[in-house]
Parts: structure tokens; sequence; C-alpha cells
């Protein structure tokens, strides 16, 4: 006789925030990158070594970059909109808290 096992995934979940007017086909988008710390610290994640200065890293993407985006567990990534104040933010599990502990939380 055979134990069962049961099939365990890792899941992909993560808290979309659309503000302003969201998301613009033609638009330009300003991505900043912030990471989450156990204690609640929110750091914004800071350029390499080779650059000067430890500047956070901002690029400009457009709307189809930014919609394939998707941040690591303890991420935030804001996209904001170079011409009006409009864009999104995505967080990942447990950066918004979806998961506490192996539980989740609703």
């Amino acid at each position: 006789m055979s134990t069962a096992r049961t099939i365990q995934r890792a899941a992909s979940t993560y808290l979309v925030h659309f503000f302003g007017g969201g998301l613009h086909e033609k638009g330009r988008y300003v991505v900043e990158r912030y990471e989450t710390a156990g204690s609640g610290e929110i750091r914004p994640l800071v350029a390499d070594k080779e650059d000067t200065g430890r500047r956070q890293r901002r690029t400009t993407m457009s709307c189809r970059a930014v919609r394939r985006l998707r941040p690591l567990a303890n991420e935030i990534i804001v996209a904001t909109s170079v011409s009006r104040d409009a864009g999104m933010q995505l967080f990942g599990c447990s950066a918004a808290g979806i998961a506490l502990r192996g539980k989740w939380r609703c």
C-alpha cells in the first residue's frame, strides 16, 4: 500500500492597487522598488556598489513592461505615471500581510 502525498506548489500571490486613473496605454511610468523587513520597516532598494552613492533605483518603463512586473514576497513596487497623477502599486504576499505564519488572513 502506498502513502498519499500532497502536492505543494509555491503560490505567487500579490496585491495590486491602482490609484488615480490606473494605467494608461500610451504612458511612461517611473518604477520604484522597496523591500519590507519582518519588523515592518520599509526600505528603498539601493543601487549596486558600482554606482555613485546609495540612491534608489528608479527606472522609466512602458505600460506593457509595467503590466508584466511581479513583486517578490517581501517587495513593494510603485509605478507612477510621468504625465499625470496615476499608476499602480504591487505588494508581495508578506509585504501586504496576506500570509501570516502559514495561515491566511481575510
